[in-house]
């Protein structure tokens, strides 16, 4: 369907020279990852910030959890534009309560919090790094399990109110194989963390960053470029975790989006 939909709208493109085409895939809703398509070669904008489409035409967009207000897409090519305004939809969120963690990972102490500080800025710095390389657009479940944490629930540690969970935890058997989604260049292989254990984060190119947390083993390194399918380590529940499971962080630039939803969306080019 994304395929017939794309050959349709370069058919009208071409066979009229009109105002360029914007086409969306997804809904303009917190968490989401936007596919969008705009006419090949034309100068695209959100919200006043340009962003570079892949040859073809199409890019992605993500909105934050908490983000409000309006979307504003702007496509110019050859003199002519289009100027197209999504309002952001609300989502309903989740209350999960955990408790039983040592207080250490609660309420970290000074020197651990100066930890936290320097690994939060390695994994920032990491997210930063450009990747040249064409976005897939076909994505696929990093590891097979039971879904115990959904992206967005509001997280109350021993009775404290903490900040949202944003992202998708899998559950499953220390060892369980954990996959790259789609090709990738690794940014940052870390054996450590004291929140999220050995950790992996990779690049796929378009601003779009995925990152892999409790590990229990790594199988890559910083500088690695991975394919789709290759694994890049194991479950495992090192870091702040209850129980073993990965934690999978999917973002576009600074927003934290939901991966499941990605997936979903996603799934429409692997046809």
């Amino acid at each position: 369907m994304i395929r017939l939909i794309f050959v349709l709208c370069l058919a009208s493109f071409s066979a009229r020279a009109e105002s360029p085409i914007l086409y969306l895939h997804g809904q303009p809703r917190q968490g989401e990852m936007l596919f969008a398509f705009a006419t090949p070669k034309a100068d695209v904008s959100v919200n006043g910030v340009k962003i570079t489409p892949r040859k073809d035409g199409w890019f992605v967009v993500g909105i934050g959890r908490n983000d409000t207000g309006d979307l504003k897409f702007t496509i110019k090519r050859h003199g002519r534009s289009v100027e197209k305004t999504f309002k952001i939809q609300p989502r309903a969120w989740k209350i999960q309560r955990i408790d039983g963690l040592p207080e250490n990972k609660v309420n970290p102490s000074p020197e651990e919090s100066a930890r936290i500080e320097k690994e939060f800025a390695a994994t920032a710095k990491a997210r930063d790094k450009k990747v040249k390389m064409p976005l897939s657009l076909c994505f696929q479940m990093p590891a097979e399990g039971r879904i115990s944490s959904v992206y967005g629930s509001q997280r109350i540690l021993n009775g404290e109110e903490k900040t949202p969970h944003n992202a998708l935890d899998i559950a499953a058997a220390t060892g369980t194989p954990v996959f790259a989604p789609a090709d990738a260049k690794v940014t940052l292989a870390y054996d450590e963390m004291f929140l999220t254990g050995k950790t992996v984060l990779l690049a796929h190119g378009q601003d779009v960053t995925t990152s892999y947390s409790h590990l229990s083993k790594l199988d890559v390194k910083t500088g690695d470029k991975v394919e789709k399918g290759q694994k890049i380590g194991e479950i495992g529940s090192t870091g702040r975790a209850t129980g073993p499971h990965l934690h999978w962080v999917a973002m576009w630039r600074d927003k934290r989006v939901d991966p499941a939803v990605f997936i979903e969306n996603s799934k429409a080019f692997c046809e």
